[in-house]
């Protein structure tokens, strides 16, 4: 049965990040993502290193962090506090940024299209005298 499975996820993970990626370079959120995986991946080492856990364990509180759910400032040393504080303020300013983005796009589009109408009806009515 995992014989069939596996390609079909396959071809679906490649589907949905074709769609993914398609998405992201029309809405111009290629460097925010970008900068979202560099810190993500930077705090996973620093939470690593400074606070002596697994890999395991140092996802967990990078996650944490990023998307305060935690409770608490995670770490037990002066870096991995900070590297703590890092992390959550980015995930709210990359949250933000992504939330504008997005927003400003949708906007766009639809005012483009309603501008789009509107040079239509007045050629049409240019036509007409």
């Amino acid at each position: 049965m995992d014989l069939i499975h596996i390609p079909v996820y396959i071809y679906f993970i490649k589907l949905y990040y074709d769609k993914f990626k398609e998405y992201t370079e029309s809405n111009s959120l290629g460097i925010t993502i970008l900068l979202l995986f560099t810190i993500i991946f930077i705090s996973f080492f620093i939470t690593q290193f400074t606070e002596g856990v697994n890999p395991l364990d140092s996802l967990v509180m990078v996650s944490n962090a990023f998307t305060s759910n935690g409770y608490a400032i995670l770490g037990n040393s002066t870096v991995g506090k900070i590297n703590s504080i890092i992390l959550v303020w980015g995930g709210y300013l990359l949250s933000g940024v992504g939330t504008a983005t997005l927003a400003s796009a949708i906007l766009i589009r639809h005012f483009n299209s309603r501008f789009e109408k509107l040079e239509k009806m007045i050629e049409e009515n240019n036509k007409k005298d």
